[in-house]
């Protein structure tokens, strides 16, 4: 048989998880429409059906993220704290020249224009910026405590370590489940899709059709597509298509396949990893680490 009407696999462990789980899907649908009294093909048919509900399952978990809704809280905490800290502190920044409150207070405010704060940025940028102007701020501890101030922002401190804390919890927790289930649900995928493009060979070599030979030419079709846009266009090599220029999307199983991307394979939706960033330090003031651009 001629080299290129062999099926492989290989490719497919260079696609990121969102395609793969498209491209794959597409072979599913493929294969699953094809109509044959082979035993054996149907065999190879049905795991592959059952390994691509996993890989959607697990696929569909990996999206969810648990610690969403804890963020958002401790998220509004640290911005009320951080709020109310910030208007005490204003109220006295705002008095009459004579005031002995004013000048400090002005310098404190200082503190927060030179750290460029705000309370609509992202959770990890916002628990920084709290956590590192308190090395800033205790200069002036006596003052803040005397005004009323100064408790909310050691209660924006603690809300701001929390958000830390969930934020390299959840790095974590997605770092281990990519490498684990997301991982071994894959490969199950891969496995039953190399079983299966094995009996299609031996089908072909043995048992030619028509039917057969257009089914190769999709799979084959799969490959190519995914090999030019989803392998090669992620190192730089190949542009992604252009509106009209592309196949159109092929159609997915209602059971199972993420949303797809542009041309032939029904790719999923864009992996969104969002940065965790370090615990905050333990006793006294905690102290904050580097900022980074987490996701709201």
């Amino acid at each position: 048989m001629a080299e290129n009407n062999q099926l492989n696999t290989a490719w497919l462990a260079d696609l990121t998880n969102p395609h793969h789980d498209g491209t794959t899907q597409q072979i599913d649908d493929f294969v699953r429409a094809f109509q044959t009294e082979n035993t054996r093909l149907q065999e190879k048919v049905a795991a592959l059906h059952q390994c691509r509900l996993k890989e959607d399952e697990v696929w569909l978990k990996s999206t969810r993220d648990p610690a969403v809704k804890q963020l958002a809280e401790a998220d509004k905490r640290q911005d009320s704290y951080i709020s109310a800290f910030r208007h005490i502190n204003l109220g006295h920044a705002g008095l009459p020249d004579s005031e002995p409150t004013k000048q400090e207070a002005q310098l404190c405010e200082q503190v927060m224009k030179d750290f460029g704060f705000r309370t609509n940025e992202a959770y990890g940028a916002e628990s920084d910026k709290i956590l590192q102007m308190g090395q800033s701020l205790q200069a002036h501890q006596t003052f803040l405590e005397q005004i009323g101030a100064w408790q909310f922002y050691v209660k924006a401190a603690a809300a701001a370590g929390e958000v830390r804390q969930l934020l390299g919890e959840r790095a974590r927790t997605k770092g281990e489940f990519v490498k684990g289930e997301m991982k071994n649900a894959r490969r199950q995928t891969d496995l039953a899709i190399a079983e299966l493009y094995r009996v299609l060979m031996a089908m072909q070599e043995l048992m030619p059709t028509d039917a057969l030979n257009a089914l190769i030419t999709q799979l084959k079709g799969v490959e190519r597509y995914a090999k030019q846009y989803y392998i090669a266009s992620a190192s730089g090599a190949t542009p992604e298509p252009t509106p009209g220029t592309t196949p159109t999307p092929g159609g997915g199983s209602s059971e199972g396949g993420q949303g797809g991307g542009g041309g032939l394979p029904s790719g999923g939706g864009q992996e969104a990893d969002e940065g965790g960033g370090q615990e905050a330090g333990g006793g006294g003031l905690p102290s904050g680490g580097g900022q980074e651009a987490d996701g709201d």
